[in-house]
């Protein structure tokens, strides 16, 4: 609305809508975490299929399980956040552009640009789908029914937009602020330690529209960028073990949020000292099955990895290029949430590799 042009970002609008679509239809959006169960079973479903598709009906079942045992799936379900209904809609799409028929790809194409609309991460998908139809040679047609239905979608959205605001916002515009807040002198490469005056004050910033915003901090991101490109790089080192350290971020504490808690604690609140070994340990005991599909997931690779080089790359070119895009900005455990089917994927496959091999 107009009232949101003077925010400090624009975030999730298709999120945003999506609620509101529920509140018009139920007069509620308590209905939000049985639709979220709905999806998740979907992606549950989603997961088997890939599996099957590309490795094997055992496969395809292992991923149910490990899909099951994994502890953000069990809690996600009641929250009202963006992952469950952007993976959902990322892992349709997929479904539907490796079926290879034209007029299934041009309504994942259609979902792509929804998922786009949640998060603005749905590049990524479009991008492992471009690079299945190199790998499998796939028809002009299958790209042309990819790109151009997404391109409208996106279009439609920002038109729609900008008759209502005046700007042409297609997809959340935060790229700005996440980006400054892993350009700064304490910098560590998450959202801890960020907010001092000196790096997001923006003088009379209540009457400077959201795209103003949006420019200046990109501006000082940039300036510091170029001023310390190692330090920036370097980061990548820190931000990967933080995307992937534990995946409990779905759980919420009754004395504050993760990150006021580490981040008090880091700055030396002696009061909130039993609280982060508390959180600290919970995320290692309850993270256990995540672990142990991580070492899977490495071990899959490892076992099978004369056949990586193959069109059962695809789910490994989203893991890498959205870890990359990802790192590109801040990190947190919750952002490795869209691809982490892939992770389940491999960790099935070389698991049945290796019942396979015992059986032999």
């Amino acid at each position: 609305m107009m009232e949101d042009v003077y925010s400090d970002y624009i975030a999730a609008q298709g999120f945003i809508n999506f609620l509101i679509l529920q509140l018009y239809i139920f007069g509620t959006v308590n209905f939000n975490a049985v639709l979220n169960l709905l999806m998740n079973i979907a992606m549950l479903c989603e997961v088997y299929y890939l599996g099957k598709k590309f490795f094997s009906r055992r496969t395809g079942l292992i991923s149910v399980i490990i899909f099951c045992l994994l502890y953000s799936n069990l809690v996600i379900a009641p929250g009202a956040l963006t992952e469950v209904p952007f993976v959902f809609l990322c892992l349709s799409a997929l479904c539907l552009v490796f079926s290879g028929k034209w007029k299934y790809i041009a309504i994942a194409a259609i979902l792509f640009g929804l998922a786009n609309w949640i998060r603005p991460l749905a590049i990524i998908f479009l991008f492992a789908s471009a690079v299945y139809f190199i790998i499998t040679k796939a028809r002009v047609c299958n790209y042309i029914a990819l790109i151009v239905p997404y391109i409208l979608v996106l279009f439609v959205i920002g038109t729609a937009t900008e008759r209502k605001i005046g700007y042409f916002v297609y997809q959340s515009k935060i790229s700005g602020i996440n980006l400054l807040r892993t350009s700064h002198d304490k910098a560590k490469g998450n959202y801890y330690l960020f907010g001092t005056d000196d790096v997001n004050f923006i003088e009379n910033s209540s009457s400077v529209t959201f795209a103003e915003k949006d420019s200046i901090w990109r501006d000082r991101s940039f300036k510091w960028i170029k001023e310390h490109p190692v330090r920036y790089i370097s980061m990548f080192l820190l931000k990967v073990p933080i995307l992937y350290a534990h995946d409990t971020w779905g759980f919420k504490w009754n004395f504050g949020s993760e990150a006021d808690i580490t981040a008090k604690f880091m700055q030396g609140d002696e009061s909130l000292k039993n609280a982060f070994i508390l959180k600290l340990l919970s995320n290692i005991l309850q993270s256990i099955p995540y672990y142990l599909t991580l070492l899977l997931f490495f071990y899959g690779l490892w076992i099978n990895r004369r056949e990586i080089l193959s069109v059962k790359s695809i789910f490994l070119v989203i893991l890498v290029s959205g870890t990359v895009t990802t790192c590109i900005f801040v990190a947190s455990p919750r952002y490795h949430y869209p691809f982490m089917f892939s992770i389940i994927i491999y960790a099935a496959w070389g698991l049945d590799t290796f019942i396979e091999r015992k059986k032999r």
